[in-house]
């Protein structure tokens, strides 16, 4: 998919095809980050409430697949299992889920990405923990000695739902409102502002 979409933005005469962005939230910036590292197409990546792993498929019915979300030309990527003894487990002992380690077989390899990098994550994110996710991925990039840039920005008050501004979001009813709306405004802008600062440097060319 990604790379068919690739192809047909490298055809289109009005798309500079040497500066590509892609965005993605929640499991899209789990794809947005697998697909940057596969592709080196992609320039500018900006991945909001992400994870730093790939995570097993989740049905439309909310059940585990026992598959890969993701493929890759017909073969599926390495992924973590759920396992719901150990989900209940965490819940009963307040512990978070899932407990991976750094550098493991299940980690997206972002250090193949030939482009900068934009991380949002709120420290309340009630799906998963995106702002440890976020620490681990520029960490890994260090160790790595990544060439591009990495760039965060971590708020407090929204949790995974970090959506466009100026829509109603019910989620987070003991929370001020005006608070979540900040921290939708200040992402969605830093998300804009990114793209725009990455992808028009040298357009000419």
């Amino acid at each position: 998919m990604i790379e068919n979409s690739i192809s047909f933005f490298k055809s289109q005469k009005m798309i500079n095809s040497k500066h590509i962005g892609i965005y993605g939230r929640s499991k899209g910036a789990e794809f947005a980050l697998l697909a940057a590292s596969y592709f080196n197409e992609i320039k500018c990546i900006v991945v909001n409430s992400p994870s730093n792993v790939v995570y097993e498929g989740i049905s439309h019915k909310g059940f585990p697949t026992l598959t890969s979300s993701w493929s890759y030309r017909g073969k599926s990527i390495n992924y973590f299992p759920f396992v719901f003894k150990k989900f209940l487990l965490s819940k009963i002992t307040h512990k978070e889920f899932p407990i991976i380690n750094e550098n493991s077989s299940y980690e997206i390899p972002v250090e193949k990405i030939s482009g900068n990098i934009l991380c949002i994550a709120s420290s309340k994110d009630e799906i998963w923990n995106a702002l440890q996710a976020s620490k681990r991925i520029q960490r890994r990039l260090a160790q790595n000695h990544f060439q591009h840039q990495f760039n965060s920005n971590y708020v407090e008050n929204a949790g995974h739902i970090l959506t466009i501004p100026f829509q109603p979001n019910n989620r987070y009813k003991n929370t001020d409102k005006k608070l979540i709306m900040n921290d939708t405004y200040e992402t969605w802008n830093s998300t804009i502002s990114y793209f725009k600062n990455n992808l028009k440097k040298n357009y000419s060319n």
